[in-house]
């Protein structure tokens, strides 16, 4: 078997979701997958860094960490800086080190990097085991492909977060830096920070590949439980994400289904219980709104019942809350699981 190369880059801030990835990874891979993890990492702790030898026990692996200067990519623009309407974006300095890749692995022909919020469904040998010798690199398509190409101008517009990058390429055709010089003299023109760069710059130099390697759920306007189902690689893109946009989902049950076999597994509860708690106050306020709006003077002693009435569905809910906290965690954890299990075997691949 293949040495299946892999690297992630992350800081401080996405520790538990680069380790349900990996989890991920090791859950579905098969038992001769000779796996070897990269991490580009920025501030990582000795202890931190000690929960990925955790994982050992689900699957045998390797593990590097690459220690990387940040200032080394301080000219890099983020959207975050340049848009007032997304201070609150999510993408860091980090997604910008694979464009040293050349330089941190050295020795290698060729390596697949994957952002931290891509959850891994099947082995990763069939990926590895396409010939992208006379190209830069191998993406899918991006969901917005048809806006983004025509802005800029180009053939096909690909995904960052699911990458196979050909190292050898890269370093024959200088790419790193032609990625940095039009990362610095277009700065203001970029939107989607290296997304944008990386597709500008490798234009007709990248494989295209079937989107069930980088399925983007939440950015599909259509999507269909038999794609869901099939999908290899699931992709949280954009701003739905299990950690940060509150509520129920059966495709943030996928997340937390490999959540359960880290040190983050509490978290499952925590997330759970602000889904629970956004969608009664959404429930809650609308249908007070409502009645309020409706009413008339004599309507009064109506809307105090209903209120009443809302009031009582809150109690049922917070005793509901009540009995996950003073339970066991893993009990609790465990009960959360078995719900899961029950309602999305079709979507779960064990």
């Amino acid at each position: 078997m293949p040495n299946l190369n892999i690297c992630y880059a992350v800081d401080e801030n996405y520790i538990e979701q680069l380790i349900v990835s990996i989890t991920s990874i090791l859950k579905n891979a098969n038992i001769n997958d000779i796996l070897n993890f990269y991490i580009m990492e920025n501030g990582l702790t000795e202890e931190q860094k000690y929960c990925f030898n955790k994982l050992k026990k689900i699957q045998k692996f390797n593990i590097n960490f690459i220690k990387i200067d940040k200032s080394d990519f301080i000219k890099c623009p983020l959207l975050k800086e340049n848009n007032e309407n997304y201070k609150d974006y999510h993408v860091t300095i980090p997604t910008y080190f694979r464009f040293n890749a050349p330089k941190y692995f050295p020795i290698l022909n060729k390596i697949l990097y994957l952002d931290c919020d891509v959850i891994i469904r099947t082995s990763l040998h069939e990926l590895f085991d396409i010939d992208i010798e006379n190209y830069s690199a191998m993406m899918v398509e991006d969901a917005s492909n048809a806006t983004e190409k025509e802005r800029l101008k180009i053939n096909q517009y690909f995904n960052a977060g699911v990458m196979m990058i050909n190292l050898n390429y890269w370093r024959q055709n200088n790419i790193t830096n032609k990625l940095f010089e039009y990362a610095i003299e277009h700065r203001n023109e970029i939107l989607w920070q290296d997304q944008d760069i990386i597709n500008k710059v490798l234009n007709n130099k990248i494989l295209s590949i079937n989107k069930e390697w980088n399925y983007q759920y939440f950015l599909y306007e259509y999507s269909n439980a038999a794609e869901l189902k099939n999908a290899k690689i699931l992709h949280y893109a954009g701003r739905f994400k299990p950690w940060l946009m509150h509520f129920e989902s059966s495709i943030y049950d996928i997340y937390y289904y490999y959540l359960s076999f880290t040190d983050y597994k509490k978290k499952i509860i925590e997330y759970k219980l602000k889904a629970n708690n956004k969608s009664l106050k959404n429930n809650i306020g609308g249908a007070t709104t409502n009645i309020l709006i409706n009413a008339h003077d004599e309507d009064i002693q109506a809307i105090y019942k209903e209120i009443t009435k809302l009031y009582k569905e809150i109690g049922k809910a917070y005793k509901d809350i009540e009995w996950l906290l003073n339970n066991k965690i893993d009990a609790s954890i465990a009960y959360l699981i078995k719900h899961i299990d029950e309602n999305n075997k079709k979507l779960l691949k064990k």
